[in-house]
């Protein structure tokens, strides 16, 4: 008990303009109060009383722990209640996604924004030839690993293809193999969301990710490459980094360079998008 005493005695020294400018309550699980208030102190314990005598201390009972946390909880989540359910609105993340097949190639874009409104843009050429349906499910996957690698909870996703669309709101059956195997991979990426809905929306409210798409199947690409290109980095987009020394593909000329980082405003590549690396597909073909 004496150390007690002696810490408050320590601190009212050291605090001495605040214990004579403020009450002072202690908060304490030890009956100290009792012990001060003795008729029959002596030595160092009454020399503490006398010094501490001239502030105005009050002993109160220290709470336990997890009563007092309990307590912190409510007062807490009862004064700002609008602002909590406003917070818990803006985790939700909006992906567009829109998939190309031409006879140059097929390809993916990208557009995700942030609860903040920072937009991240991709456009990914495939490796392979892939139909109209199977470029619209590599786009939703292709976006769905974009916001699991930015640690995305809550995702809204928006596409203009309403067979794949349908397919994942259980409301067409995948009759054929090659769907039916791209569904199952959607939904059991889907699960790794807590929320997420998906819906399907007119080609002309998806511009972006349909041009983004596009470019990435018409340029001829031949041999694998890696390019990124950041306009206004954030926060957010400087997560990213390129996984190889950038490069572009040969006889490209400088102006076609400065002509693509013009369309494609900001593309950034994850690491984790480059899912097919034998034959070199899934690869950002935007500088």
């Amino acid at each position: 008990m004496e150390l007690t005493a002696l810490a408050l005695q320590s601190a009212a020294q050291k605090l001495r303009p605040y214990f004579q400018a403020h009450p002072v309550i202690v908060l304490i699980d030890q009956p100290l109060r009792n012990i001060l208030h003795k008729p029959d102190l002596t030595g160092r314990m009454l020399q503490w009383v006398i010094e501490l005598s001239e502030f105005g201390i009050e002993f109160q009972p220290r709470l336990s722990m997890k009563g007092q946390v309990m307590a912190d909880f409510v007062l807490e989540y009862s004064r700002r209640p609008s602002q909590f359910h406003e917070s818990s609105k803006q985790e939700w993340w909006t992906l567009r996604v829109d998939g190309a097949s031409r006879s140059s190639g097929s390809g993916v874009g990208l557009l995700l924004q942030s609860p903040t409104g920072e937009h991240l843009e991709q456009a990914i050429r495939l490796g392979f030839s892939a139909s109209n349906n199977e470029a619209e499910y590599e786009a939703i996957l292709s976006g769905l690993d974009l916001a699991l690698a930015l640690s995305v909870s809550k995702l809204r996703i928006y596409s203009d293809s309403q067979l794949v669309v349908r397919h994942v709101q259980n409301e067409y059956e995948a009759k054929d193999a090659r769907m039916a195997r791209y569904l199952a991979k959607v939904r059991n990426t889907l699960q790794q969301f807590t929320e997420w809905t998906i819906e399907k929306i007119k080609r002309a409210d998806n511009r972006r990710a349909d041009a983004l798409a596009g470019i990435a199947a018409f340029l001829p690409i031949k041999e694998p490459f890696y390019c990124l290109y950041m306009c206004n980095p954030t926060p957010l987009s400087q997560k990213f980094s390129p996984a190889i020394p950038l490069r572009y593909p040969k006889r490209t000329a400088k102006n076609g360079r400065m002509t693509s980082q013009n369309i494609s405003g900001q593309a950034l590549y994850p690491k984790i998008l480059n899912r097919h690396t034998k034959s070199g597909c899934k690869l950002p073909v935007l500088p």
